[in-house]
């Protein structure tokens, strides 16, 4: 309980270390109506759909990293590491321009008139209007923190703001916050029904779907597509409004002899939106409709033809599913983590936005097959960075796993933590840790027995089962460096060096925060937990290790590495086996 009560005290001291962006305004979680700022185009005309809804059917929508707009004539890929989107002609395939953004956008939404696209901007915490006429951007309101899905009804803009836990509703013409709903932790995806009745939103990290009423802004059911479903990305709604669509991967965290085909699987749910329930019969189980595949991610509906066409993001190809037999069609190889699908409205093409490639594959539906790649950015990132980036996402290549099952991201997407305690590991049950600043705070895992970052290529090897990227096997953590050995793992390394601990939502000044600063002091909490990292470096017994459950291979039994407290806003549970 002692140990307890410290930890509490170091969150709300973690606020204040994580710091805040100068430039966004900051949402404090007890205001009802924060202010929100908004900076428009001198030259800018204002986004004209204040009549969108009485003129135009609102069909249903959901947020991606691709969009086609509802007239056919536009393709729309978000472009997170140029900070940019890429308007595409959907007819001929040319890329018509490329449009500065806000920091890391990471999904698109076009109005229902298709004069105008919604982008939301991760790191700045915005939104960007497209004017997708003029081919720029005329306006970028400041939301909450981290805005990831995005979907509209021409008037109103409806964002996930996946740092505070809340839904966002925006007058797009003006910028105007109209409400904010507050909702589970980590909300992502997003969908809007038809006709704008409800939206479905997802929670990364569980399988909880929310329901929102879109008239009275209030939540209306909450349901569940099971405790062990993780990666809840997307989410799309059928034609015809009874059932919805979400790609997820389902964690095997009791496994006590994890397999590399037996910890983590690849799934999309199906929820039945009458009674707000699982349909488990539906389930599509990839690995056995299609093949093994890794991460999926973003799902189109082909509603004629009655197929779903899946982006997986960590295999780098596309499933396509006969939704009549639950079978694998076809399986596409495209580019590096495809994080985005839309479909046109004829249903003859697919897009598929190829992130970490700066790619768009076009999907022949007749026939079937990549017919065309289309380039969209060039990815401003070192060859070193770029190529280390790919690897940390990717599961296509044996060297990094068996048969495509896990990557480094399924585990650590984004550089985040999964929010599970996985009981099957070597040294006993781990509690996921995020990994940033991780290249600062070493030694790595909870046992402090990796003492080098390149030592994850043991994590390839005896936990992704892949065959390395040393081509070689993998000496003791505490042995023979493994550094120099492969400029493969020297760029994943650089990658993993590059991971920053994100900006805290809460500020850095409040009674609270001062507070806690000065029992975290007066506690001695700062012994171990040292400024400026809030690490000493150093494993420590403090009393939470089982001896019987501990099976470290060097020894240190019951002591565990000091974890950093920076960012200890986002990455619950704590403590090494999760218990806090």
């Amino acid at each position: 309980m002692y140990l307890k009560s410290i930890l509490v005290i170091a969150i709300i001291l973690a606020w204040v270390l994580v710091g805040c962006k100068g430039n966004v305004e900051i949402v404090d979680t007890d205001a009802t109506e924060p202010t929100i700022p908004a900076t428009r185009s001198s030259d800018a005309n204002t986004p004209d759909v204040s009549s969108t809804k009485h003129r135009l059917l609102v069909k249903s929508n959901a947020s991606s990293s691709m969009a086609v707009s509802p007239d056919g004539n536009l393709a729309v890929a978000v472009n997170p590491d140029s900070d940019s989107i890429t308007l595409i002609d959907a007819i001929t395939l040319e890329s018509v321009a490329e449009i500065s953004v806000g920091d890391n956008p990471r999904t698109v939404s076009i109005t229902p008139d298709s004069r105008n696209a919604l982008v939301t901007n991760y790191d700045s915490a915005t939104l960007s209007v497209i004017d997708l006429k003029q081919g720029k951007e005329i306006a970028q309101y400041g939301v909450g923190h981290m805005p990831y899905g995005v979907v509209t009804n021409g008037p109103h803009g409806f964002i996930t703001e996946f740092g505070i836990g809340s839904v966002s509703v925006i007058d797009v013409n003006t910028g105007e916050l109209l409400t904010r709903i507050q909702v589970d932790p980590f909300p992502s995806g997003i969908a809007l029904s038809h006709n704008a009745e409800k939206l479905l939103i997802t929670h990364l990290f569980t399988g909880k779907i929310t329901v929102i009423d879109v008239p009275t802004h209030t939540i209306i059911g909450l349901a569940s597509t099971g405790s062990e479903t993780n990666l809840s990305q997307f989410i799309v709604i059928d034609e015809e409004g009874k059932k919805a669509y979400i790609p997820q991967t389902r964690s095997n965290t009791t496994n006590t002899a994890p397999l590399f085909d037996t910890t983590v699987f690849p799934i999309v749910n199906i929820l039945d939106l009458d009674e707000l329930q699982l349909v488990t019969k539906e389930r599509i189980t990839l690995d056995t409709a299609d093949k093994p595949v890794n991460m999926p991610f973003s799902v189109a509906l082909s509603p004629t033809k009655h197929i779903l066409y899946l982006a997986n993001a960590g295999s780098d190809d596309v499933s396509v599913i006969d939704l009549r037999t639950n079978r694998g069609l076809a399986n596409l190889t495209v580019g590096s983590n495809p994080r985005g699908i839309a479909i046109v409205p004829d249903e003859s093409r697919i897009f598929v936005n190829n992130v970490l490639d700066g790619t768009v594959s076009v999907i022949d539906a007749k026939a079937l097959v990549v017919a065309h790649t289309i380039q969209i950015t060039n990815i401003p990132l070192s060859p070193t960075l770029l190529a280390g980036k790919k690897l940390f996402n990717s599961a296509s290549s044996p060297v990094l796993t068996n048969d495509n099952w896990i990557s480094c991201a399924t585990c650590h997407f984004d550089g985040m933590m999964d929010g599970r305690t996985w009981h099957g590991f070597p040294d006993g049950p781990r509690n996921t840790p995020a990994l940033f600043d991780v290249a600062q705070t070493m030694p790595m895992h909870w046992s402090g027995d990796f003492d080098e970052l390149h030592d994850v290529e043991i994590t390839i090897q005896k936990i992704q089962f892949g065959k390395g990227l040393t081509g070689k096997p993998a000496h003791d953590s505490l042995g023979k460096p493994h550094s120099g050995l492969s400029a493969e793992l020297d760029a994943l390394v650089a990658y993993l060096s590059s991971i920053r601990v994100p900006d805290s939502p809460f500020g850095s000044k409040s009674e609270s925060i001062d507070q806690g600063g000065s029992l975290f002091n007066t506690l001695e909490c700062q012994s171990c937990h040292t400024p400026p990292l809030y690490t000493d470096l150093k494993l420590h017994d403090v009393g939470t290790g089982d001896p019987t459950k501990e099976k470290n291979s060097h020894g240190h039994g019951i002591k565990f590495d000091t974890p950093s407290l920076r960012g200890l806003w986002l990455t619950a549970p704590y403590l090494h086996d999760g218990s806090a």
